[in-house]
């Protein structure tokens, strides 16, 4: 690196260092779903007595209000004192609210009573649940919070329960569903004290494929229009980057001799081997598993780049844009699939920046066609497109607001600067095949 790019190199890699701290600083402590079922992660707050965190269900009614019923085990001497005195009863509830709890100032009524050597704790919450379309109804009180809330079991089991005669319709992240209930289990060894998601949406209605329909189309016209708005809105300057990359693709050259068709396809299949084999060994090290959902599943772009090198040069149909640009579809189609079989729906986030990366090889090759301008520059606006739509399916993971903003900023920047990286080798590629031949029709 020469050293007049060093200082500005530091200011990059410290700029980033301290937003991601300011991500991790800032984060409020995680707030409990349960408001007794103590102690919490930073509230050692619990029912004097109790001999477990207990457990939380949630029981939604007709009109979208609820019951929630805590239930904390306590042992034999306990039991019969509070069963004895009611005015230590609720001194010792009183006493035990964890905060934050999910709950906060929405409680209404309060009732404890001692049951089979278990203090039960009940307490209504009006408005978690309200119409979707058709028949369906939204659970969205969980995710109509501050956008950097982040939830905590505590308790071992909340299950939520929709009314009698009603199925729980979709399947919410970590919950195991079962007929009308969705249930989330205690993780003690997450930091948080469990996998329970600020975007946790429950549906349900009638137990039927209508029933389903209907309740995914609840969720994504409560998501649908944020996450597009914030998407195109985050994606415009590092789309508009990717175009002026795209320009340089047909005015930077480092030289043929440097470069050769050959000598990309071997960098392609190193690099890309390299980034499957070492995604999998990271998975394998953080997860105790090849194939997680997170690296394991990324390991599919290793793949799809190895393969789109060997297709690019050794295909029939590299000889025309339309052929290149089949290539890059067809792989990254592949890519799609090895993500969604490594990694499930959620993998399948990364497909637009790698259609985007993609996009770079036949922008290469018409990048040589001079007396076509108009044609590459519609070529060098598609993997802004494609970042620009992989914006849209980020947006619906990441918070919109608050400290959410700055991660998905975060990440918009790390993926544009892979797409720049890796697609640029991929352009070179294009340019060099439209160089060893006669130019031919687009």
């Amino acid at each position: 690196m020469r050293p007049a790019r060093l200082p500005l190199a530091v200011l990059c890699c410290t700029l980033l260092a301290l937003a991601g701290v300011a991500v991790v600083v800032g984060a409020p402590p995680p707030t409990s779903l349960c408001g007794v079922c103590g102690p919490g992660v930073v509230d050692d707050s619990e029912i004097d007595g109790s001999t477990g965190p207990g457990t939380l269900d949630i029981y939604v009614d007709e009109t979208g209000d609820s019951l929630w019923s805590a239930r904390v085990p306590v042992t034999d001497s306990t039991a019969d004192r509070y069963g004895a005195n009611e005015t230590a009863l609720e001194s010792a509830v009183d006493d035990a609210w964890v905060t934050p709890h999910a709950a906060g100032g929405d409680v209404r009524t309060v009732a404890s009573t001692v049951d089979d050597g278990a203090v039960v704790v009940n307490y209504t919450v009006n408005d978690v649940a309200r119409p979707g379309v058709g028949d369906a109804w939204l659970v969205d009180y969980f995710a109509d919070v501050a956008s950097n809330t982040r939830y905590s079991v505590t308790a071992e089991r909340v299950t939520i329960h929709a009314p009698d005669g009603t199925v729980v319709t979709n399947d919410p992240a970590h919950a195991s569903v079962d007929g009308n209930t969705a249930t989330w289990t205690r993780d003690d060894g997450s930091a948080s004290g469990g996998d329970f998601s600020r975007q946790t949406y429950v549906t349900y209605g009638e137990d039927s494929v209508r029933g389903a329909a209907s309740g995914y189309a609840t969720i994504g016209l409560e998501r649908g229009p944020p996450a597009l708005e914030r998407g195109v809105l985050g994606g415009l300057l590092p789309g508009t980057l990717l175009v002026l990359a795209g320009v340089a693709v047909g005015r930077y050259d480092p030289g043929r001799e440097t470069l050769s068709p050959a000598t990309l396809e071997r960098l392609f299949v190193a690099v890309g081997t390299l980034g499957a084999v070492g995604l999998l060994a990271l998975s394998v090290a953080a997860t105790g598993r090849p194939l997680s959902p997170g690296l394991g599943a990324l390991s599919a772009l290793g793949i799809g780049y190895a393969s789109i090198g060997i297709a690019a040069r050794r295909s029939t149909y590299r000889h025309t844009t339309r052929g290149l640009a089949g290539i890059a579809g067809l792989v990254t189609l592949g890519t799609g699939v090895l993500l969604w079989i490594f990694g499930g729906a959620v993998a399948v986030i990364a497909l637009p920046f790698a259609l985007a990366t993609a996009c770079f090889l036949p922008l290469g090759r018409v990048s040589t066609n001079r007396s076509k301008p108009a044609f590459a520059a519609l070529f060098a606006v598609l993997p802004a497109l494609a970042l620009i739509a992989g914006a849209v399916s980020l947006a619906f993971l990441v918070s919109p607001a608050g400290l959410g903003v700055i991660l998905y900023w975060l990440l918009l920047a790390f993926w544009g600067v892979l797409i720049v990286a890796f697609g640029y080798p991929l352009g070179l590629m294009g340019r060099r095949l439209a160089e060893a031949e006669t130019p031919a029709e687009p």
